[in-house]
């Protein structure tokens, strides 16, 4: 399916070159087609997670190469929905970047044989990695909308309406989807963390161990946990929660990568 990976990697490579031009230019031509691009290399993702998955007879999330690839196609799918949500044009200049990144490190890295641990032969493994990555996915929007907060502040604190002023989502805006991504990335972390747990008292005999991996996850859902109270509650505003969504999204970056333990697998 190494066909499939190729036509996806340059469906997203094209949509985040017209992404960009849209973004400087201002021009909704190149918006759209970066979005048509963006579905079409989408379809040929799935159809190449598909394949892989039939042709290795497991769910193609056990390696490094299949990890990566789950992961940018877990951004697209979020993504694509934010587009659809909110029609904020700017989003693929800043989320197509590592979507393509990530294609790219998994065609470099891939593996033609690779052993299934005994382990990861269990029903737990569909349901809980993909739930980690489409938290994973949300998270990474949120900081996205995060920085262009930030970013849209600093040019309106400065007065002078430049480039970036004209081009960014109302701080309103960012506020929003800052707000609805924690919310999906928060539930869906949370369901990673408890079925992790039934999956480890199923494999190892116990529902926590402090493993490496573990101990990162539940670092990361206290800090998002701690941002979903204060913004419930509305004790901090939209500043400090952007701040502490970039932290949040730093541990959720260790989190990802620890990977020694109970968990080395990849």
């Amino acid at each position: 399916m190494n066909w499939a990976l190729i036509v996806t990697i340059v469906f997203y490579a094209l949509a985040l070159l017209h992404s960009c031009l849209g973004f400087f230019q201002k021009r909704q031509i190149f918006v759209s087609l970066a979005l048509c691009m963006v579905g079409v290399g989408f379809l040929f993702h799935t159809v190449y997670l598909v394949g892989l998955g039939l042709e290795r007879r497991h769910f193609p999330i056990t390696d490094l190469p299949e990890s990566l690839s789950f992961f940018a196609w877990s951004i697209t799918l979020t993504f694509i929905a934010a587009h659809i949500r909110y029609r904020y044009n700017v989003l693929g200049a800043f989320v197509l970047p590592l979507v393509s990144l990530l294609m790219i490190l998994s065609e470099v890295a891939w593996e033609e044989n690779h052993a299934i641990p005994p382990l990861l032969r269990s029903r737990w493994l569909y349901f809980h990695v993909s739930v980690a990555f489409l938290a994973y996915a949300g998270f990474f929007l949120m900081f996205i909308a995060a920085l262009l907060y930030l970013m849209q502040e600093k040019e309106l604190k400065s007065k002078r309406f430049r480039f970036l002023y004209f081009r960014l989502p109302a701080l309103q805006a960012c506020d929003e989807l800052m707000r609805n991504s924690l919310f999906v990335g928060f539930v869906m972390m949370s369901l990673t963390i408890v079925t992790g747990a039934f999956w480890a008292q199923q494999a190892w005999g116990r529902f926590w161990s402090w493993d490496p991996k573990e101990t990162a996850s539940l670092v990361t859902w206290s800090i998002y946990l701690l941002l979903v109270h204060y913004r419930l509650s509305g004790g901090w505003r939209a500043r400090r929660a952007a701040y502490v969504s970039i932290a949040g999204f730093v541990s959720m970056i260790i989190t990802f990568g620890v990977n020694a333990g109970l968990h080395a697998y990849l």
